[in-house]
């Protein structure tokens, strides 16, 4: 799962070498950083967190999705992950 701490990892490790490259100069890199930094937390905030730390029985709550998942046929579940990639789909 990508969260934002390892995102934010990711892109401050490729500004930081394009810096010592010297591809990026110096102030045009932090203003990059700068900018990107706030658009994450943009992009984070209308996406809404999620993770299964955020719900307080995460064994139960894993449990329960297994059994509602074993429950539901090959069929219906294609359709749902369909419809799913459809509304998430640019």
């Amino acid at each position: 799962m990508i969260t934002k701490e390892r995102l934010e990892e990711t892109i401050r490790g490729v500004i930081r070498e394009f810096k010592e490259t010297r591809r990026i100069p110096e102030p045009a890199a932090d203003e990059l950083a700068a900018t990107l930094d706030a658009r994450m937390r943009e992009l984070f905030e209308q996406e809404g967190p999620f993770s299964y730390q955020q719900v307080e029985e995460s064994v139960a709550y894993v449990d329960r999705l297994r059994d509602e998942a074993e429950s539901k046929s090959a069929a219906q579940f294609l359709q749902e992950l369909r419809a799913w990639q459809q509304a998430h789909s640019l």
